[in-house]
C-alpha cells in the first residue's frame, strides 16, 4: 500500500493526474477523518484536488443514504404474552402503533 501511495505522489508531483476508483476514494476519505487534519490540509498534504475530494465525499455519502435500510432482527421476551404492542418510528414525526390484546 505504501508503494502505491508513493507512486501516486510521484505522479502528482510530475503534474500527472492520478485516477482513483471508488474504493480508493473511500479509503482516502476515511484516512482524512482519522488524520485529525481539516479536509483542505489533508488534500494539500496528499496532493489531492480539494474540489474532487469534496465531490467524491458527497457522492459516496449520497450512495449510502440512497440504499434502502436493511432488516433489523427484533427479539421477543421468552415469557408468554397474551397480546403485543409494536411501535415503529417512521421519521418526520410519524409513529405507527399496532396493538393486539
Amino acid at each position: 500500500m505504501k508503494q502505491r501511495e508513493d507512486l501516486e505522489m510521484a505522479g502528482a508531483t510530475r503534474g500527472r493526474r492520478v485516477r482513483r476508483d471508488r474504493v480508493q476514494w473511500q479509503r482516502l476519505i476515511e484516512e482524512q477523518g482519522a488524520s485529525g487534519l481539516t479536509q483542505q490540509a489533508f488534500c494539500t498534504r496528499r496532493r489531492v484536488a480539494y474540489a474532487t475530494f469534496c465531490t467524491w465525499k458527497r457522492r459516496l455519502r449520497d450512495d449510502v443514504s440512497a440504499q434502502p435500510p436493511g432488516f433489523v432482527e427484533v427479539g421477543l421476551d421468552e415469557a408468554p404474552m397474551s397480546g403485543w404492542d409494536v411501535e415503529l418510528e417512521l421519521g418526520d414525526g410519524i409513529v405507527l402503533r399496532v396493538r393486539r390484546r
